[in-house]
């Protein structure tokens, strides 16, 4: 492992105190890590099933701030492959939520040459694939699974549940790919910098309140929802505030929200 000279990285991240501050803190954070990462992959079968960083934060902050594959504890990125490979390939072992990976080592675990061979392949394995580019970002939906690549910086996030939505090419991407992925007609327009209104027509959907339609957490989430279903049809309007100074809005709290517009259509089908 070469993980001092990332200190800078980490501290860069940080923006606690001040830069001199924040350096030298990085750099002890990443002295007692090293050390306790270790020891743990001394201990090949405890890395392996119960490592000492839960879920493998350290490494995941390690991906996120840059830190090279042949730089990384290397038993311990052994066994998180093989844990990826997994999930994805077989739907074995614990779930990934904000998992980070390498895109090339993603490409590579699952054995595939390419972006268009990962989705050209699982096409054909999953039952529902959708996907958005713009720019250096791509996303995918597949099943119940969700990849955000980010091509500038070679990473790619595994179901990215907490990924804040801040800006408008953001949270309309993640529109588009929900839209397309459970079949939801939705659009979306920038009220202002940070005011954006998410409008879904609904049809075949059943009578339906607020609190009928999401957890009392998720409403809290947007600055306004309201809801008109009458006979089988009308829409949704959600307005978002993103730096508010309210909790941040996340791909969760919009998942949460196609995946109950998605529900009730499912059971209004289903009468």
């Amino acid at each position: 492992m070469k993980l001092k000279k990332h200190a800078d990285d980490l501290a860069a991240r940080m923006e606690l105190l001040d830069l001199p501050a924040d350096s030298q803190l990085a750099r002890e954070f990443i002295e007692l890590y090293e050390a306790r990462c270790r020891d743990c992959q001394e201990d090949r079968l405890g890395c392996t099933v119960r490592p000492a960083c839960e879920n493998r934060n350290f490494l995941n902050m390690l991906i996120e701030i840059g830190v090279e594959p042949e730089d990384l504890p290397s038993f311990c990125y052994s066994q998180y492959l093989e844990q990826v490979k997994r999930f994805i390939l077989e739907k074995k072992g614990r779930g990934m939520i904000d998992r980070r990976l390498q895109i090339k080592d993603f490409l590579s675990t699952l054995r595939v040459s390419s972006i268009k061979h990962f989705l050209s392949r699982f096409k054909k394995i999953w039952n529902n694939t959708s996907d958005v580019q713009e720019d250096n970002i791509m996303l995918v939906a597949g099943d119940d699974l969700i990849f955000h690549f980010d091509f500038a910086r070679g990473i790619l996030v595994i179901n990215p549940r907490h990924h804040e939505l801040d800006n408008y090419q953001a949270f309309r991407m993640y529109v588009e790919l929900l839209s397309k992925h459970y079949t939801i007609n939705a659009s979306v327009s920038d009220m202002a910098a940070n005011w954006w209104l998410l409008t879904i027509e609904l049809d075949g959907a059943k009578p339906l309140k607020d609190e009928t339609l999401l957890e009392e957490g998720i409403l809290a989430k947007f600055e306004d929802l309201h809801i008109d279903v009458t006979d089988g049809s009308g829409h949704v309007e959600a307005e978002v505030i993103s730096n508010g100074g309210g909790p941040p809005f996340e791909v969760m709290d919009l998942v949460a929200l196609f995946e109950g517009i998605s529900r009730s259509k499912r059971r209004k089908k289903a009468k």
